[in-house]
């Protein structure tokens, strides 16, 4: 995974990651935000919930797999005090048809894989599929259930058009995890997959920065001049620490 200046959504630039066929690919760069123990961070209010969006393209010939698969683009962590994954929630692309949606996995503390939740799939109209050569631009926003109910919520937006909503979620089942870390990633175990993925614009925070959005965009995440390689401070009152990002892909103003 890189950074570069070729065919970012706003900017200049935009990060890519070159998948090529026959070959396994493991492309993980992390963010960790709120009560991370690795920043200590205030965290996320439960009330508010957590709000994701970010641009995603897949180049002209990319390649999905034959198969019954997913294919990754970003994960939402919430990890324990000893920064292990517990729960996640994965925007995926289902690769039969393309489709974008929302996984949901459980995580035991030794590491070990607990469980897969049914999928948080679009519900609403005709489903979204991955427009291959296109930028789409996908809102994610998560509100954490109260202990012990299913009560949490996910929604999910494509281009701005909601089509998932999911109001009866065990995000956290009758734990206290909060997300707290944000992955961009691309994991490609399926080896018939290649082409170019890549994202652009990412914003993360404890509220809906599209729906009060007046073009030009108001300032998020990230402020000042930035050159391939170089580390922005950010804004958010989330985030607290840079931690892995390359931020030569966020916008900035």
């Amino acid at each position: 995974m890189s950074v570069t200046s070729a065919q970012a959504s706003q900017g200049r630039y935009s990060a890519q990651s070159v998948v090529t066929a026959g070959v396994a690919t493991d492309n993980y760069k992390d963010f960790v935000f709120g009560n991370h123990p690795r920043v200590g961070g205030q965290p996320l209010n439960v009330d508010t919930g957590l709000w994701l969006e970010f641009d995603v393209k897949f180049d002209p010939g990319f390649t999905f797999p034959n198969c019954q698969c997913v294919h990754k683009i970003a994960i939402v962590n919430l990890e324990d005090e000893n920064s292990l994954r517990r729960y996640q929630l994965i925007i995926n692309v289902w690769t039969p048809n393309r489709a974008y949606f929302v996984e949901h996995l459980k995580w035991n503390a030794d590491r070990s894989f607990n469980r897969a939740f049914p999928s948080l799939s679009q519900n609403i109209g005709t489903e979204t599929t991955v427009r291959i050569g296109e930028w789409d631009r996908l809102k994610m926003y998560i509100k954490p259930n109260r202990p012990g109910q299913a009560n949490g919520i996910v929604r999910l937006w494509v281009n701005g058009v909601l089509k998932a909503e999911h109001t009866n979620v065990p995000v956290r089942e009758d734990t206290s995890y909060l997300p707290n870390k944000l992955i961009m990633s691309n994991y490609v175990n399926q080896l018939a997959t290649s082409g170019t993925q890549r994202w652009d614009d990412f914003y993360l925070g404890e509220s809906d920065r599209s729906a009060a959005q007046v073009l030009p965009r108001a300032p998020v995440l990230l402020r000042g001049p930035l050159t391939e390689g170089s580390v922005a401070p950010s804004r958010e009152r989330l985030l607290r620490r840079y931690a892995g990002f390359s931020a030569a892909f966020f916008r900035v103003w």
